[in-house]
């Protein structure tokens, strides 16, 4: 981990310990080394700086191109490895350049619903994030965040930031027996399946936990 990356991580999970009293669950599950993308559900604005604070690596993550227009905030999200792409359509350089990160052996945060759910809910993945899996031939981390989108109750601790990630799981194991080779749009679909299904449980366990440290 890069030494600027690492303070920069260092103060923001400061911060995010302090302001929102988050609890990270599951660090355990992701890989020291090699390519991974860790994917995560999607409900605010917050979640790329705080699913990148919880993680124990140096990790990139995609951003709209739009947010690189602003000098100040382009190059701050640059600083912290975002990768600009252009949103409403195959965005192949910006793709290119995520795959290449993950080849390297990078982290890649994705959110395979494509944009922020405002209802809180779970919605079908994307192909995006079996594409990308498959292209780089990197294993899939899935996480789930929690009261990101209610930042009004942090402070009073009426709202907690909880994250929770996953075991890491290849591709190829996502679709099923019997892979298409090459893939297919319904072999991208059972992986994107796949992924929310794993989503869904680390949100259901989070609950769970939830429940039982308020009673």
């Amino acid at each position: 981990m890069g030494r600027y990356y690492s303070a920069i991580r260092s103060v923001v999970s400061a911060a995010c310990w302090v302001v929102t009293g988050w609890e990270v669950a599951g660090r355990d599950h992701v890989p020291p080394a090699g390519g991974l993308i860790v994917a995560s559900n999607h409900i605010s604005f917050w979640d790329p700086p705080l699913v990148g604070a919880a993680l124990p690596r140096e990790a990139h993550f995609l951003a709209k191109e739009e947010l690189f227009s602003n000098p100040a905030l382009g190059w701050l999200i640059a600083s912290v490895n975002a990768i600009p792409i252009r949103r409403g359509m195959v965005d192949l350089q910006g793709l290119a350049r995520g795959i290449e990160r993950l080849r390297q052996g990078g982290v890649l945060i994705m959110f395979p619903e494509g944009s922020r759910m405002r209802d809180g809910q779970l919605h079908p993945a994307r192909p995006g994030v079996s594409i990308m899996a498959n292209a780089a031939g990197v294993p899939i981390v899935p996480c789930y965040i929690s009261g990101s989108d209610r930042p009004g109750g942090w402070i009073t601790r009426r709202t907690r930031v909880r994250l929770s990630f996953g075991p890491a799981r290849r591709w190829k194991d996502l679709a099923g027996p019997d892979p298409d080779d090459p893939p297919s749009r319904e072999f991208h679909r059972r992986v994107g399946q796949a992924v929310m299904r794993d989503i869904a449980a680390l949100r259901d366990a989070q609950s769970k936990s939830a429940s039982r440290g308020a009673a």
